[in-house]
């Protein structure tokens, strides 16, 4: 589903901040282990770049030390989850999260400090709290378009359904964002066909900016997914890159569908020079895998890295991404099926019923996809993948 498409961020209009949900959690039972240390023999050289600051920032940064204004601080803050954004680099949110301190631990701060603290709790899934605070935000502020959609968001990741239809609900004024807001809500819920013609007659005649039509096709892909339709999901998908070539989430999912249907080799072409964005490396390592190239120990390598280096520093890296590696690349399948389970108790996905439905196939054990299989009944959700690899797993 496009819930880390639809996390939004309120960057302009309607700015889609999409991975925001790519930080996340720890594989249980990890401790985390020492990262080796590297000192270069030669002070001269540079082991890493920073980017530069811009001049307005610091000047703005240098204010806000003095005044402690709100404002300031959120478009600061803003700025930092930008580049989370476009860094796949979860020490941006805790850079935001320490721009926002002074007002961090009140009860009531600001609205637009509290639209940013949802943000920033959805995106290392304390989604109770940012539920909480979405909650009050959407009752101060019933029209404000980020709010809504985030608490969809939120609502959806932990299978409030009613929740998400209700914030999608109260975008109606712009139908384009409502529908595309509500799409992967009908789709759970077996609704796929009817969310995507909704969708498909709206687009093209929509006036919106592109981040909103980049967003759109993309759920219009997933929607095709769910359907059977790859070759309909890839040409949306392609339309969306075209739109937006960084935007990450559906370069991962065209990835996926070009893995799904034997184009490794596609595949891998389609992340070149993206390893620094960790659900990409991870499908990178995957491909690499598979057609046994000799890139792919050092990939692999890569990742264990940024596993180990996230543990060292506290941070949580993504069970959907380290089950994948554990499935696909190290071939731990035990461990694969206790990561994408821990996963699937956090957050309800359509990518991780896949996932844990997966990796319960792969050790041949119906009962590891139960939880998953009685979601399904639940919502009545039709998934081509799902239900030819439950139909797999026999009966249940």
């Amino acid at each position: 589903m496009g819930n880390h498409k639809l996390a939004v961020l309120a960057l302009g209009t309607v700015g889609l901040a999409g991975a925001l949900t790519a930080a996340a959690w720890i594989a249980p039972d990890r401790a985390a282990s020492a990262a080796a240390r590297y000192t270069p023999d030669d002070p001269a050289q540079v082991i890493t770049r920073v980017p530069a600051r811009d001049a307005a920032e610091l000047e703005a940064r240098r204010a806000l030390e003095a005044t402690k204004d709100p404002a300031t601080a959120v478009t600061l803050a803003k700025l930092e989850l930008q580049r989370y954004h476009r860094f796949s680099d979860p020490r941006y949110l805790g850079r935001a999260q320490a721009i926002l301190s002074p007002w961090w631990k009140l009860t009531d701060p600001p609205a637009d400090v509290l639209l940013l603290r949802a943000t920033i709790r959805q995106s290392v899934h304390e989604f109770g709290d940012a539920r909480t605070d979405l909650d009050k935000l959407v009752a101060l502020r019933p029209d404000d378009v980020n709010a809504q959609l985030t608490r969809a968001v939120v609502a959806t990741i932990t299978a409030d359904y009613a929740a998400a239809r209700e914030s999608c609900a109260a975008l109606a004024a712009r139908p384009l964002v409502a529908a595309t807001c509500a799409a992967p809500v009908e789709g759970i819920a077996g609704h796929a066909q009817v969310a995507y013609d909704q969708l498909a007659s709206l687009l093209p005649r929509a006036r919106t900016d592109a981040s909103v039509k980049g967003w759109a096709l993309t759920a219009l892909a997933e929607l095709s997914i769910m359907l059977g339709n790859t070759d309909t999901a890839e040409t949306h998908l392609r339309a969306a890159l075209a739109v937006d070539a960084d935007d990450h989430y559906a370069r991962g999912l065209l990835f996926d569908v070009l893995l799904e249907t034997r184009r490794a080799a596609q595949a891998s072409a389609l992340l070149e020079g993206r390893e620094h964005v960790d659900s990409l490396l991870v499908r990178l390592a995957i491909s690499e895998h598979a057609l046994r190239s000799t890139d792919a120990p050092r990939l692999a390598g890569l990742m264990r890295e940024r596993i180990e280096a996230a543990a060292q520093r506290g941070d949580r890296i993504h069970l959907r991404e380290e089950a994948r590696f554990a499935l696909s690349v190290e071939r731990d399948l035990a461990r694969a099926v206790l990561i994408a389970r821990a996963n699937w108790d956090v957050q309800k996905e359509l990518a991780d019923a896949r996932l844990l439905v997966e990796a319960a196939a792969a050790v041949r054990d119906a009962a590891a996809a139960a939880p998953v299989v009685e979601w399904m009944k639940k919502t009545g959700v039709r998934d081509a993948w799902l239900d030819v690899r439950v139909r797999a797993l026999g009966p249940q």
